[in-house]
């Protein structure tokens, strides 16, 4: 197997070898296949080093017993001599050992060749050649000889002159003027069939012998076969060929020819002569000899007939106001008439433009004909569509016209495009539209055959030519290489079809996609590789940056999770606990506080409940509920912060709007930034009042033994961190034994699609269908009512005053 490119090891013996240095194979770790290719190529290198280690060895140790033999000294003193003569000579140890023996030292390991083909494979192609040259050639269509090839072209030419021939001498003239395959006749005479069955020259070439031509004319019309006089005697003519005109099944006239000496005609040119009749034929019939007068040759017309594409000479038809209305066939060569003729039948060059092609004609082919005629600049019109159900031809085409002004008229010359030249053409953008390349490799020659596309992915000209397998080793990467041709060595040794990608040699930064499927012959082995190669590149980067946005997302909601954990876990922590909520005196507290799971975060609802046993008001419960705007570990935190400084507060023995106010205060100096909307309340059981200050929130609700509610009056402040400076007034109300008062956040009763009334609505009336003491149950049954999500992020309180 060959080796990509590596630095040479030394054999391990060796006092100046150095270990060999393994390829960095620079895969990322995200691309598996790279960093399977460099540990393939990693292994490789190790097993090749191996090898050489082991070839130099068997030559050290050959050279090692000679010298024991000769010098009778021990194995270590040999070694000991090699060393020596190896660092005198600053020759590798290996080398000086194999000069000893007479060997040759093991070549070094040279740059990898940008071939995919190594041993193995070499001798499968050879194999594969060899079979191909065993087998018999299959026997080929006998060549066509010179003469016979010039007298078809010769047919094919006058056949293109005869059907568009506008007059009888010009017919004639083409028989007369043709110079392959036979001698130039004498005379060429057409002679028609008249009313009264006679014959009756219309057209000739040439001025003598017309009484030869006429009798042997006469004797082919009466038999209605060819009549061909070697040698006739006569002194003028001594050779004739006459030959019957048929229009149909019909004997219309006679083609006579002949020469002034005895002529003798091959097979061949006598065949090819004969087949003239047939196009005459048809066309007589469509001449009179009144149609037009003798003229002189017109140039135009030779030149048109001459050329293989359809030709057209258009006159234009104008109107009483000179305007161009419509165009006329003033003559067509005859691809030109064959082209018209499959599309509008045998009279389509009796007819005008407009007739022909009514759709097409008068949506573009008319104005473009008769600008061209009015200010002489050529027109090249692309791909021109002849719809059959538009222009109710007999069939649909495209074509390109080029149109350019001749005398009084335009010249047309249209060039169809096949059905396999569109495709071809709408296959070479789309390889060009998808950046893909195609080719074919032959393994028996070695040719190689590549699509433009496939020239500009490897930034090689097509003068340059295709590289064959065998050499296209050359733009893969290093890194890649062994992956590339261990998918080549399946589809030759195995016959799999194959994908693989490979950066470029000269530009790592461009990846191509190659994929290939084998061909096979008759004996089912691999002679051919087909395949296409596409540029991934842009594709690869956008696949990396969604892999990057993937991964920077999937740590993003890890850091999330791992944040609202936190929050949670800190939440938890700040809520009161069992003894807290049981060592309320005067007064038994439950409350519930909710985040929602859908978000997955926590936000910055919380309550709070503590009693103090002494102070300026004496003995009193706390009651706060409060929302920090915000979710997260940050709302917590700022929810964390409230909390102390609301309890640092009623320690100092604030009523309600005071506390308020210095939570206000202390948001501004310390510049937080953040809002919050709280209600405090503090209950004093020896005479069972109530004091409450709401900064945002909604007033607490007072429900009465008998369940009937209504919402406390009192001052609402704006959220405290709003606005500095705000004094926060506050309400009392005497809450006696059996009645409750609920405290909540917005979360409660707030929802888009409802106003806030409808939400009181529901509180006012919940201790209807629920019992007041149960949080859980109370919050269910008004978000139930109010179509809430089950998890919307609130807060509640529930205090009941019980007499002790």
């Amino acid at each position: 197997m060959k080796t990509p490119p590596a630095q040479a090891g030394r054999d391990g013996e060796e006092p100046s070898a150095g270990s060999a240095a393994m390829p960095d194979s620079g895969a990322d770790p995200a691309q598996p296949q790279e960093a399977l290719a460099g540990v393939v190529a990693r292994l490789r290198d190790e097993l090749a080093g191996m090898r050489r280690a082991m070839r130099n060895r068997a030559v050290i140790e050959q050279a090692k017993g000679m010298l024991v033999e000769r010098l009778g000294v021990g194995p270590d003193e040999a070694f000991d001599h090699l060393v020596r003569l190896s660092q005198r000579t600053n020759i590798k140890l290996a080398e000086v050992a194999a000069a000893l023996v007479g060997a040759t030292a093991p070549a070094p390991e040279t740059e990898r060749p940008a071939a995919f083909l190594d041993d193995e494979l070499d001798q499968y192609l050879a194999h594969a050649r060899r079979r191909a040259a065993d087998r018999p050639v299959p026997e080929q269509p006998r060549a066509r000889q010179p003469e016979v090839e010039a007298l078809q072209a010769q047919h094919q030419l006058l056949s293109a002159r005869i059907t568009t021939a506008r007059e009888y001498p010009q017919l004639a003239e083409t028989v007369a003027e043709a110079t392959v395959g036979w001698p130039p006749p004498a005379a060429v005479s057409i002679l028609l069939r008249d009313p009264a069955d006679q014959l009756q020259p219309v057209g000739g070439y040439g001025n003598d012998g017309a009484a030869p031509l006429a009798a042997t004319a006469g004797t082919a019309f009466e038999r209605s076969d060819t009549v061909w006089v070697a040698d006739s005697g006569d002194a003028v003519l001594r050779s004739v060929l006459a030959v019957p005109l048929s229009a149909g099944t019909e004997v219309v006239g006679v083609l006579a020819v002949g020469w002034r000496e005895p002529t003798e005609l091959s097979a061949q040119a006598h065949r090819y002569l004969v087949a003239l009749a047939t196009p005459i034929g048809g066309r007589v019939g469509r001449l009179t000899t009144a149609e037009l007068p003798a003229t002189e040759a017109d140039p135009t017309r030779a030149v048109l007939d001459a050329i293989p594409t359809p030709g057209v000479l258009l006159g234009p038809v104008r109107d009483d106001e000179g305007r161009v209305v419509d165009f006329r066939f003033e003559y067509t060569n005859a691809a030109a008439a064959a082209l018209l003729t499959a599309l509008a039948g045998p009279d389509a060059t009796d007819r005008t433009l407009l007739a022909v092609l009514p759709d097409t004609g008068s949506r573009l082919l008319l104005g473009e004909f008769a600008r061209v005629l009015a200010d002489g600049e050529p027109a090249r019109l692309g791909d021109v569509t002849i719809d059959a159900a538009a222009d109710g031809t007999e069939e649909s085409l495209v074509a390109r016209i080029d149109a350019t002004r001749l005398g009084d008229g335009v010249l047309c010359l249209w060039q169809r495009r096949s059905t396999a030249e569109e495709l071809h053409d709408q296959l070479l953008q789309a390889e060009r539209i998808g950046r893909l390349g195609s080719f074919r490799w032959d393994l028996r020659t070695g040719a190689a055959r590549w699509s433009p596309e496939m020239y500009r992915l490897l930034g090689r000209t097509e003068e340059q030519g295709a590289l064959p397998l065998s050499e296209s080793g050359e733009y893969v990467h290093a890194d890649d290489w062994y992956a590339v041709q261990e998918a080549i060595r399946g589809a030759l040794l195995a016959g799999r079809a194959f994908t693989v990608e490979h950066r470029l040699a000269d530009a790592p930064a461009r990846r191509l996609r190659l994929s290939g499927e084998p061909e096979f012959d008759s004996d089912g082995a691999v002679w051919a590789i087909r395949g296409t190669a596409q540029d991934v590149t842009e594709e690869r980067a956008v696949e990396s940056q969604l892999r990057r946005a993937q991964e920077a997302l999937a740590a993003q909601k890890q850091r999330l999770r791992a944040e609202s954990q936190a929050a949670a876990t800190m939440r938890d922590a700040l809520l009161p606990t069992d003894p807290e909520l049981t060592e309320t005196p005067g007064i038994a507290v439950s409350g519930l506080c909710r985040s929602s799971e859908a978000t997955g975060r926590v936000a910055g609802d919380w309550y709070d409940v503590f009693a103090l046993r002494s102070g300026p008001a004496g003995a009193s419960t706390y009651l706060v509920v409060g929302d920090v705007t915000g979710s997260g570990l940050a709302a917590t935190v700022a929810a964390a912060r409230l909390r102390n400084a609301v309890r640092a507060y009623a320690v100092l023995g604030m009523d309600p709007g005071e506390l308020l106010s210095a939570l206000n205060r202390m948001i501004g100096e310390l510049g937080a930034g953040q809002l919050a909307t709280l209600v405090v309340a503090r209950y004093q059981p020896a005479e069972h009042r109530m004091q409450w200050a709401a900064a945002g929130q909604a007033a607490p609700l007072r429900y009465a033994p008998d369940g009937t509610a209504s919402v406390l009056t009192g001052p609402l402040g704006l959220p405290v961190g709003a606005a500095p400076d705000i004094a926060y007034q506050q309400a009392a109300v005497d809450l006696p034994p059996g009645e409750r008062l609920l405290l909540y956040t917005d979360g409660l009763v707030v929802r888009r699609d409802r106003t806030l009334a409808s939400g009181l609505e529901a509180l006012l009336h919940v201790g209807e269908h629920v019992d007041l003491g149960d949080p859980v149950a109370l919050v269910d049954h008004v978000t139930a009512t109010l179509g809430s999500a089950p998890d919307d992020d609130l807060s509640v309180v529930v205090a009941t005053p019980t007499g002790d």
